[in-house]
């Protein structure tokens, strides 16, 4: 049986592929490695920011190390999207047209908590954009509100009253606390025209 080795296996694309073959092995490998977005619970979360260019979305968005916890809930018939800061300032949007509720047609998913659940959202120093689970990783063990994370005197420091450990928002390391399992982690995009996506 023919030996096999990494060695012999780049060698053999970088003879018949060269270069642009390497690249793609090293995109495959990459893909098939631990990602960081956690798979737990569905998450799915859209929001219009060029509708609301002065919602405390918006403002998370474009301000290093402010973070808000996003909820959402229905009133007459629409969709409610509600923020919440460290500082203790609360906005309720309503979304009022079509389109911004067509992304919810197929009902609320917000993680741990489903569609009583809730995400931090933030713009780190290092990072970029990020989006946490509302709950905490190390509670949570099926759909729950039971566990939720709580701001702390550190607006980039979260707590789990439960089990007491306490979460960096920058990386969702465990701070403090036993050992466990860093913060649920959700991918976010923003779009060039301002739609941002919160999701996994």
């Amino acid at each position: 049986m023919p030996s096999f080795s990494i060695a012999k296996m780049l060698k053999s694309i970088i003879n018949r592929k060269g270069m642009p073959g390497v690249l793609f092995l090293i995109l495959l490998s990459s893909c098939s490695g631990d990602s960081p977005v956690s798979r737990r619970y569905p998450c799915h979360f859209t929001f219009h920011t060029e509708w609301h260019p002065a919602s405390m979305i918006f403002t998370a968005l474009n301000t290093n190390n402010y973070y808000v916890s996003i909820s959402m809930s229905v009133y007459h018939g629409a969709y409610v999207v509600n923020t919440s800061d460290p500082n203790g300032k609360k906005e309720s949007i309503a979304l009022t047209n079509d389109i911004e509720n067509l992304a919810y047609s197929s009902g609320i998913y917000l993680g741990a908590g489903g569609t009583n659940g809730s995400i931090i959202l933030g713009h780190t120093n290092f990072n970029g954009y990020v989006a946490w689970d509302g709950q905490c990783p190390n509670c949570a063990t099926g759909y729950t509100t039971k566990y939720p994370l709580q701001w702390t005197d550190n607006t980039t420091v979260v707590r789990c009253n439960n089990c007491h450990r306490t979460y960096s928002l920058e990386t969702g390391a465990i701070l403090s606390g036993n050992n466990g399992e860093r913060l649920m982690q959700y991918v976010v995009s923003l779009s060039p025209g301002g739609v941002l996506g919160v999701g996994n």
